[in-house]
């Protein structure tokens, strides 16, 4: 019986090597000469039966030692990248265990989704933003991480570098056709960890906004998948006006030759104030169910997960995410109060029908749009579904791209994994969150 440790740990150390003879011997013996092949069958046999006297006290610890240097500088000379180990060769089967279940899982069963958009809000949440009082402090260094991990939350917060007043550059009218934006931005490339800004690490894109006070400009780098910046200008300087589009047709625009278009906002502020406070939110991580539609089809009131590129109006191979509210045969329709019916009744299936046919919570109400016009009524052609965004005042969806074929279905959403915000958990849990409030919200 072994008492110290020492003891112990010779006898691991022997029962490895042993283990990794057999691994040599079993990769390599169709490279190996025969007599290698005999030399080390030998030497392991040898060691295994030495380990064993050893253990019952039949021979020395010396004995022992000397057949298992013997057979590590056998297995140094002939083992070829198995012996000795190394960081690769003694990960190697995990990883590769590991990649094959990573793939496979993805493949047949679960694969994460990040929320692109904002159209299946307040059930998902995509990108978006809050906007806070020019007061409020921002968060500090120890509550920053904390935030995104909690609520997936950046804080940004731009200072006044003197006195004067914010005036915001803008695209020329066909740049901001090209762009898709009034508000004029550039495209770096880095990543931003902290307060450090790195070109050479994995480098992503970022929108980078400028705003000028007075002579001074103030930079601010958002995630490129960030689009709501006009949305966030709009109600912050502006907010009577329900678009910058709006605001263009009556606010003056400045022009200088050295920047270009000015959209003046008449803010005036000192400096060291802050200006403009928001928070980006990150959009919902979410698991989607790949097996369950392997055994039966979707059901109405399902948010499902597709693929666009059997889709002719979006042609491009994307993944969209919407609730299913009409199968092949059915018949919708949008009445005067914003409601939607599915075969000449008020559709049912999920709590998100309800929050909207009844204005509940964040649910803003359906809206008659595109082919789906108000006092019109359509049907759903074989192999195709009809899907909505629960946010029907900003979704893109059936209502304007039309038809999703069924083969192009992928999954269905089935838990929401982060952030821990209110939408934590599974997907079809009662997200009208009644205590809200919507003016907290700004969607493009």
């Amino acid at each position: 019986m072994l008492r110290t440790r020492a003891e112990k740990k010779l006898c691991r150390q022997v029962e490895t090597l042993l283990h990794l003879c057999s691994k040599v011997l079993n990769y390599r013996r169709d490279v190996l000469p025969e007599a290698v092949v005999q030399q080390l069958t030998t030497q392991q046999s040898d060691l295994k039966s030495a380990l064993g006297a050893w253990l019952r006290k039949e021979n020395t610890e010396t004995q022992l030692r000397t057949l298992y240097v013997s057979l590590d500088g056998a297995l140094i000379k002939y083992g070829k990248g198995l012996y000795p180990l190394n960081f690769w060769n003694e990960n190697a089967e995990i990883l590769w265990v590991a990649a094959f279940l990573a793939i496979t899982l993805r493949t047949f069963f679960i694969q994460p989704f990040r929320i692109p958009t904002n159209s299946m809000f307040p059930s998902f949440s995509g990108m978006q933003t809050k906007l806070f009082p020019d007061s409020l402090h921002p968060p500090n260094l120890l509550s920053k991480p904390l935030r995104w991990i909690l609520k997936g939350a950046e804080n940004y917060y731009l200072k006044a570098p003197c006195d004067g007043y914010v005036t915001i550059p803008l695209f020329e009218q066909k740049d901001a056709v090209h762009y898709n934006s009034h508000v004029r931005y550039e495209v770096e490339y880095g990543r931003e960890i902290g307060n450090m800004w790195l070109t050479f690490l994995l480098p992503k894109p970022y929108r980078v906004y400028i705003f000028y006070v007075h002579n001074e400009i103030v930079r601010v780098r958002v995630p490129f998948e960030f689009n709501d910046m006009e949305a966030v200008i709009c109600k912050k300087f502006f907010p009577q006006a329900k678009s910058l589009s709006e605001v263009l047709k009556h606010q003056s625009v400045a022009y200088s030759n050295a920047r270009g278009f000015l959209l003046e906002t008449r803010h005036q502020v000192r400096q060291g104030d802050c200006f403009l406070h928001f928070d980006i939110f990150t959009g919902d991580m979410l698991f989607v169910d790949r097996i369950t539609y392997h055994f039966r089809q979707p059901k109405i009131g399902e948010a499902v997960v597709f693929k666009t590129e059997q889709i002719p109006a979006i042609g491009k191979e994307q993944y969209y995410i919407k609730r299913l509210v009409g199968k092949p045969g059915d018949v919708l329709e949008i009445n005067e109060q914003g409601q939607l019916w599915l075969n000449e009744k008020e559709i049912s299936g999920s709590l998100a029908f309800r929050g909207n046919n009844h204005r509940l919570g964040l649910y803003p109400g359906y809206r008659a749009y595109g082919n789906l016009q108000l006092g019109q009524s359509l049907r759903v052609p074989e192999k195709y579904f009809y899907v909505l965004g629960d946010n029907s005042p900003f979704s893109y969806d059936s209502r304007y791209w039309g038809f999703v074929p069924q083969r192009s279905v992928v999954g269905k959403a089935s838990f929401v994994l982060h952030p821990f915000s209110w939408r934590w958990g599974t997907a079809e849990r009662d997200k009208a969150n009644p205590d809200a409030n919507a003016s907290d919200y700004v969607f493009q």
